[in-house]
């Protein structure tokens, strides 16, 4: 969940995933998040000699990863920060937010969005009252990774107009890799879950309006 960014919300998000914000003046809490997460997944029992070096190589990876994304414009990056039954999830979310300096109208943009990626068919979604554009698309990738001579990465994208605040859009980035399969199957069944979760999404510090039951409840979780 988030409630600290210029344009803020409240999502639900699934056990062990966690946001890693990837703006310059949130570095601290990006490094309590990344202790958190290499001591969850590396603990403190296991025999220094060996875990030491696998602790540093993954910090670099996690830190690496969000400095990307903040050089690419993303406010967080959200990841899987417990493995699952011994597997760790092949998804991300990278979140974005957009100043749009034109005059035009979000049911405009949204529709040029939806054209361009020809998926104006139910494409055109309402989030919290916002409208919003969500597209799909498949990437391949034929540099092996793995026991993967082939990897694809299923993405959606949810582009919301900020009702409150004209010209901002927030984006939503969700991925999914997948190389056979039954991870195929898998990245479906993750779609569907991040599909799930937009359904929870509510604006919070909307001028004029209470705080509803979500957005109330989410904000004495995350206190």
């Amino acid at each position: 969940m988030t409630v600290d960014l210029t344009t803020s919300f409240v999502m639900a998000l699934p056990p062990g995933w966690v946001r890693l914000p990837a703006r310059p003046e949130a570095a601290e809490q990006l490094r309590h998040e990344l202790d958190a997460i290499v001591a969850a997944a590396l603990p403190d029992d296991l025999p220094r000699d060996s875990a030491e070096p696998l602790r540093r190589q993954f910090r670099r990876q996690l830190a690496r990863t969000v400095e990307e994304a903040g050089e690419a414009g993303a406010t967080a990056v959200y990841l899987p920060g417990a493995p699952v039954d011994g597997f760790t999830l092949p998804a991300s979310l990278v979140e974005s937010e957009v100043e749009d300096e034109s005059e035009t109208e979000p049911v405009a943009v949204i529709a040029r969005l939806l054209t361009d990626a020809g998926q104006v068919d139910g494409g055109l979604r309402d989030v919290d009252g916002a409208a919003a554009a969500r597209t799909e698309d498949v990437l391949t990738d034929d540099q092996a990774e793995g026991s993967w001579e082939r990897v694809w990465t299923r993405r959606v994208v949810y582009t919301i107009s900020v009702p409150h605040r004209p010209g901002r859009w927030l984006v939503l980035n969700f991925s999914a890799v997948y190389g056979d399969e039954p991870t195929e199957r898998l990245a479906e069944a993750l779609v569907y879950l991040f599909d799930a979760l937009v359904t929870t999404f509510r604006w919070v510090d909307v001028p004029g309006a209470e705080p509803g039951d979500l957005e109330t409840r989410l904000a004495e979780v995350d206190a």
